[in-house]
């Protein structure tokens, strides 16, 4: 019975780890499609996030196009007054 139970636990512990990957994936590939990176850039990252579901997030967060935010540093941005 105990037996039973430990893989029981297991298959739930594997697809619980498999939604949030998933989620993860659709939440990267959403941020990136809505970034304000060229359509090539969103294309590979995609196909990235798609091919390699760890690692593909992992470097997409921390190389990936950045999302457009309003009022953000980029956008606010003055220049000096001459």
């Amino acid at each position: 019975m105990s037996v039973l139970l430990d893989a029981a636990a297991a298959i739930d512990t594997r697809l619980l780890l498999l939604l949030l990957l998933a989620i993860l994936d659709v939440w990267a590939i959403g941020m990136t499609l809505g970034s304000n990176g060229s359509r090539r850039e969103k294309v590979l990252w995609s196909a990235v996030i798609l091919l390699c579901p760890i690692f593909g997030c992992i470097f997409w967060f921390n190389l990936g196009p950045k999302p457009y935010l309003l009022g953000s540093a980029r956008s606010s941005k003055r220049r000096p007054a001459a």
